[in-house]
């Protein structure tokens, strides 16, 4: 059984939109232009970035596909670590995860070391047996210390935005992440932070891929989501309530049509642990 997920170097043109999953994830940019948005933090990438996610945080890449869009993308349960180490260095190799939750690291000096390591992470990966595995595992545990150090460094912390157009989109994103549970309007989002909202929802299209109501509703139904596995006790309608929703109609328009299922299926999954708590959404743009 393999306890981790790897994708090498795939240029596939998903656009699957903001969504969170249980897992942490590495990603690693290896060419093509990509503007990525994790939780309320944008960043624009360029080839050698790295990325940590905690996976529960709603992310998404919104890639440029007039040009190939070429990226590796590490998924594992943080648990899994167990099985190989003890806790303690469990502990250390996860940290950045913990700590961070998410961030951006450029490998920049370590980039073709880092790029050799995946390369042949891969050939284990692909490769059938035992042997084959353990050996893809060594290399994966060696990936987490590169990323435990550059995550030390500077380099690891949130860059400052790039210019007045993504700090608008950065603004808007924190925005409705601090009060995404209020009565939120573009005109309130313009009252706020003084600027248009036409071109604020302009800007956040071209920048996420997605319009603000459209994010503004998958945090809601994130949290709703997280609600409903950490209090089960919890109504559905008590939940909408606190997301953001003032009818329960239009909370479970939102929540079906985001997730596939009604909110009071959801809830009864999460009693019993049907699945995880933060599955990838099935929105798309």
């Amino acid at each position: 059984m393999k306890f981790v997920e790897f994708s090498y170097r795939t240029d596939r043109r998903i656009q699957m939109g903001f969504h969170s999953h249980p897992f942490y994830e590495i990603y690693y940019f290896h060419g093509g232009r990509c503007n990525y948005v994790i939780g309320p933090k944008v960043y624009t990438l360029r080839p050698g970035d790295l990325i940590i996610m905690h996976g529960m945080t709603l992310h998404t890449p919104n890639p440029d596909f007039r040009e190939p869009y070429v990226r590796s993308i590490l998924h594992f349960h943080p648990d899994f670590l167990g099985e190989y180490v003890n806790r303690r260095l469990a502990a250390q190799l996860l940290r950045p995860f913990e700590e961070l939750r998410n961030g951006r690291a450029h490998t920049g000096e370590r980039r073709r070391e880092v790029e050799a390591l995946l390369e042949e992470m891969n050939a284990f990966y692909k490769a059938e047996g035992e042997a084959a595995y353990g050996r893809f595992l060594l290399r994966f545990f060696d990936l987490l210390y590169i990323v435990g150090e550059l995550f030390r460094q500077p380099a690891g912390a949130a860059p400052a935005p790039r210019g007045d157009r993504e700090a608008h989109v950065q603004r808007g994103i924190e925005f409705i992440e601090a009060h995404y549970a209020e009565d939120v309007t573009m005109e309130r989002i313009e009252r706020e932070l003084h600027v248009s909202r036409h071109y604020l929802a302009r800007l956040f299209k071209e920048w996420t891929g997605w319009t603000i109501f459209r994010f503004l509703y998958q945090r809601r139904i994130n949290q709703a989501k997280t609600l409903f596995f950490l209090d089960n006790d919890l109504s559905v309608s008590d939940v909408a309530e606190r997301v953001g929703f003032k009818h329960l109609s239009h909370f479970s328009r939102v929540f079906k049509r985001l997730e596939g299922v009604s909110p009071e299926a959801y809830r009864k999954r999460a009693a019993s642990a049907v699945f995880p708590g933060a599955g990838e959404s099935r929105a798309e743009r």
